[in-house]
């Protein structure tokens, strides 16, 4: 009978009810699908937007929000490089804004130069930021790199590069430190296959590495701590920041200037960004080294691994070729501080070549800021490429967590077997006893039942050591076996399966006992076809326990390969992943349930009102 009649539907009471009725309804919904498209948001984030809880980003829609993202991929969220390379004073992601005057031929100009500058002056960028398990363009790209490489084989590059990886997605490029003054890449297997790998890129992965953001943090840190006013009155300028300073390629302006240029470029300039006069030099350098060797040749020869027969065959080495550690390198630089001479002694910075460059291309009087310069191609770029940069920023986190969860252990495999053995078991052992329990009048049949009411008293949590311990002594840990055995009788289904066979009409079984059958014949012909929606209610449950199985999957299968899906995912998430990492993987691991509550929820529905369901 309705609830309500349809005589006084039409009453202004009834009309107000029913109103009540369905925003009741839909408040509800609203505070069960927000939370939901929260976390859809939230998925599809990164450390420069993670924190605004939007249903959709701002990036799908901003070309602003867009750059932010672009410029925090590309410097690994790094703001203090994100400053110096631009030239701007940002305290956090969200301050990125467009540049405010772009020239479009400053861009193609620094494009077009940049594409061919050597590759000391460029740091390869959208490396992995915040955790080691975030996502990085360039990661991706270097990995899929050397998988091709060594032809998927990681025990060969561990060989290859002397160390233990599992997988290539425990790869991460060598260290690189293009700023420090006596820093210089070596040349083993993996340095030697990272330069072959750079080459490999677009030029916009990089990040020009230039010289006067080096000048200017030198000054504004050691030489003038934060005091322009101080560098003006040494210098006789009248800068109004630290930025305004650029690095000249040769000594200019009063004493102090060019007694702090000169401090700086012996002792601070990467000595990459240095070139030596060959013929002011040489002799000194000889001299140097024959003074620091007390004149013994042999303890030179052995120092620098050569063979020389007097002082005079020594030349200038050239820096590239330099190992990146021991007596030649510190001889080296011990020589450009001490004793080099200060008219043998060029700044050849990423800004000197750019301002020739310029020079040689027809705009002799254009702005050699290369900050700028790379801000507006960064700028010019994001615009674009709007509409692939956005479809990777949706898909970024999703792929990561799925290589992450396919390539590791069998998650997949062992949780699809867990969940078929659990739903199979639970609908072999809880309807067996049920139907015992409904048909036969036992004595002590209640007391059965009342044991098994008793199990839904205690919490799973209870039970865990004790099952731990009983699992270990029968050697079962680390088996499909400790997974499904613990849960194969439910006390709660065996009590909502009996009650619901209680309900079903007993002239049927009379019928069947009348015309031969045996119980199990019965229990086929008869109790299955008419319990299909409790059997559905109790399968969905077995599956939705098994799937979302974590701390007694954790216990009991502590080897990673058998772990499942829940407990790849806490791995992934103790392993230092990103909330919005963490945000995707849950997404993802609620897939399964949402279809089947989609597509099974006329049976969930039976199984509600499953009693009075005949």
């Amino acid at each position: 009978m309705a609830l309500i009649p349809v005589v006084g539907r039409t009453s202004g009471k009834i009309r107000l009810l029913y109103a009540a009725l369905y925003l009741g309804l839909t408040l509800g919904a609203v505070t069960m699908v927000y939370p939901l498209l929260i976390m859809l948001g939230a998925s599809v984030t990164s450390q420069y937007d993670n924190q605004a809880y939007q249903i959709l980003p701002a990036y799908l829609s901003s070309d602003n929000a867009l750059l932010g993202k672009y410029v925090e991929d590309k410097f690994s969220a790094n703001i203090a490089l994100i400053n110096t390379t631009y030239g701007l004073n940002i305290a956090k992601l969200q301050d990125v804004e467009p540049p405010k005057a772009v020239d479009a031929r400053a861009a193609s100009d620094w494009n077009a130069f940049f594409a061919g500058v050597p590759d000391q002056y460029k740091l390869a960028g959208f490396a992995a930021a915040t955790a080691s398990y975030s996502p990085s363009p360039l990661l991706d790209r270097y990995r899929a790199f050397l998988s091709r490489k060594f032809h998927g084989d990681i025990t060969t590059l561990d060989n290859a590069y002397t160390q233990e990886d599992d997988t290539f997605l425990a790869i991460f490029p060598p260290f690189e430190q293009p700023g420090k003054h006596a820093w210089l890449p070596d040349n083993s297997a993996k340095s030697r296959d990272w330069r072959e790998f750079e080459k490999t890129l677009p030029s916009n992965y990089f990040i020009g590495i230039g010289g006067d953001a080096l000048y200017h943090q030198w000054l504004k840190e050691e030489e003038y701590p934060g005091k322009i006013d101080d560098l003006n009155k040494a210098w006789g300028t009248s800068y109004k920041g630290f930025g305004e300073i650029a690095l000249a390629a040769l000594p200019e302006g009063n004493a102090a200037r060019r007694a702090d240029w000169e401090k700086f470029v012996r002792t601070k300039l990467p000595i990459r960004f240095l070139i030596v006069d060959q013929t002011l030099a040489l002799p000194a350098y000889r001299q140097f080294l024959q003074t620091r060797y007390k004149g013994d040749l042999s303890d030179y020869n052995k120092q620098h691994a050569s063979a020389l027969a007097s002082f005079d065959q020594i030349v200038l080495p050239n820096p590239s070729e330099l190992p990146p550690q021991g007596a030649p390198l510190l001889d080296w630089t011990d020589f450009l501080k001490q004793a080099a001479p200060l008219a043998s002694l060029r700044a050849d910075t990423l800004e000197t070549r750019y301002q020739a460059y310029l020079a040689a291309h027809g705009a002799p009087g254009a702005s050699a800021n290369i900050g700028a310069a790379m801000f507006a191609s960064d700028w010019r770029y994001a615009q674009t490429h709007g509409s692939a940069l956005r479809w990777d920023y949706l898909t970024r986190n999703y792929k990561l967590v799925i290589d992450y969860i396919v390539l590791h252990g069998n998650a997949v495999w062992n949780t699809i077997l867990f969940c078929a053995l659990s739903v199979v078991t639970a609908l072999i052992v809880n309807p067996l006893c049920a139907y015992a329990l409904s048909r036969f009048n036992l004595s002590y049949g209640n007391g059965i039942l009342l044991f098994l009411l008793t199990t839904m008293a205690f919490p799973a949590e209870v039970t865990l050591i004790p099952n731990f311990l009983l699992l270990k002594d029968l050697n079962l840990l680390n088996t499909f076996w400790a997974l499904v055995l613990p849960a194969a009788a439910s006390g709660y289904a065996i009590f909502l399966m009996k009650g619901f066979f209680d309900s079903l009409p007993k002239e049927l079984y009379e019928a069947g006992t009348l015309d031969g059958a045996s119980e199990m014949r019965m229990f086929g012909s008869i109790t299955l076809p008419l319990s299909r929606p409790i059997f559905a209610v109790i399968a969905l449950d077995a599956f939705r326990a098994a799937y979302s199985a974590f701390m007694f999957a954790l216990l009991v299968c502590q080897s990673p390969k058998m772990w499942t899906m829940m407990v790849w995912i806490y791995e992934l998430g103790s392993s230092g992943a990103p909330q919005f990492v963490t945000m995707a993987a849950l997404t993802l691991a609620a897939i399964p349930t949402l279809l089947i509550f989609v597509f099974a929820q006329n049976t969930i529905m039976k199984g509600i009102i499953v009693p009075s369901y005949k």
